[in-house]
């Protein structure tokens, strides 16, 4: 009975209410858009979901907020890619005594002081990747209470998965071979390129970071003379990245202006590439109809 008049009593004062029901759900932050993408997909409205890199924003050399930190500190599960992809969360977490809250989708070995993408592919690229990746998801959220039920939204999810990568592989199978390839600006396409029969004939940024100093005038010279040699026809660049390369080197190869793709980070809700499945086919339809320009 005095617990019954105490809960009375607590709830009389509304935001009292609204505080203790909201601490009920599970906090999962994620540390970028595409995997919250997945955290929602799966978890559902079970949980509340924190992205810490917002949308059109990229992982690379990411700097933690205070804001950040505060939303990590209240976090049930803390979600990412890998220690090697985001070495600001392992850092965060071993100096914090949180590497146990920290879920990693694809590996778990310490990081390195410097992402490089060359040695680290980005998996989301690859739809075979994904669901084990999300495998993985589901299986954890299914374990952190509030009720959350991932077999079904997974199952389900699967499929979608499927039909991006069916669609993806039906349209590329229409470039003629010799047509499957080009240059990224750095070295994130791999795994992409792999899963849909396309080449990836080199990098402007030749050191495999996200970030590096401008190229060298040698290395100009060299993805010249490969463009030339392949008969390259199409130089991707990354949306929101400076492109002076490569627009001076689609103006003396003679090719449209550079391709400008986004498969980093999606886009803020309501527009193309605002999910995963979106983000994919939106550049994957992208690229297959600048391969197909002769």
């Amino acid at each position: 009975m005095l617990r019954f008049f105490a809960a009375l009593i607590f709830c009389a004062t509304p935001w009292l209410c609204g505080q203790a029901y909201a601490q009920e759900k599970p906090v999962v932050v994620s540390s970028f858009s595409i995997i919250e993408d997945w955290v929602q997909v799966i978890g559902g409205k079970r949980l509340e979901s924190i992205s810490i890199v917002p949308r059109r924003s990229e992982a690379h050399g990411f700097q933690l907020s205070p804001r950040n930190v505060k939303d990590l500190r209240r976090a049930t599960l803390i979600v990412a890619l890998s220690p090697e992809f985001e070495p600001w969360l392992a850092a965060w977490g071993k100096a914090n005594q949180r590497t146990h809250s920290i879920l990693w989708l694809h590996g778990g070995a310490e990081a390195h002081a410097e992402h490089n993408c060359t040695d680290i592919p980005h998996d989301w690229t690859d739809p075979n990747e994904v669901k084990k990746m999300v495998k993985t998801l589901a299986e954890r959220l299914q374990k952190i209470g509030g009720g959350i039920d991932t077999q079904n939204s997974y199952q389900q999810y699967l499929k979608e998965i499927d039909s991006v990568d069916n669609e993806l592989g039906r349209l590329f199978r229409q470039v003629a071979p010799d047509q499957r390839v080009f240059i990224s600006q750095h070295a994130n396409l791999g795994h992409f390129a792999k899963r849909f029969g396309l080449t990836v004939a080199g990098t402007i940024i030749a050191s495999g970071s996200g970030e590096s100093a401008d190229p060298s005038a040698r290395h100009f010279s060299d993805l010249l003379a490969l463009i030339r040699k392949q008969k390259i026809r199409v130089i991707v660049t990354d949306a929101g990245q400076n492109d002076a390369f490569a627009r001076r080197l689609t103006e003396d190869a003679g090719l449209p202006p550079p391709l400008s793709l986004s498969f980093e980070y999606l886009e803020p809700p309501g527009r193309p590439g605002d999910t995963w499945s979106s983000m994919m086919l939106t550049n994957g339809k992208r690229l297959h109809e600048a391969l197909l320009i002769k």
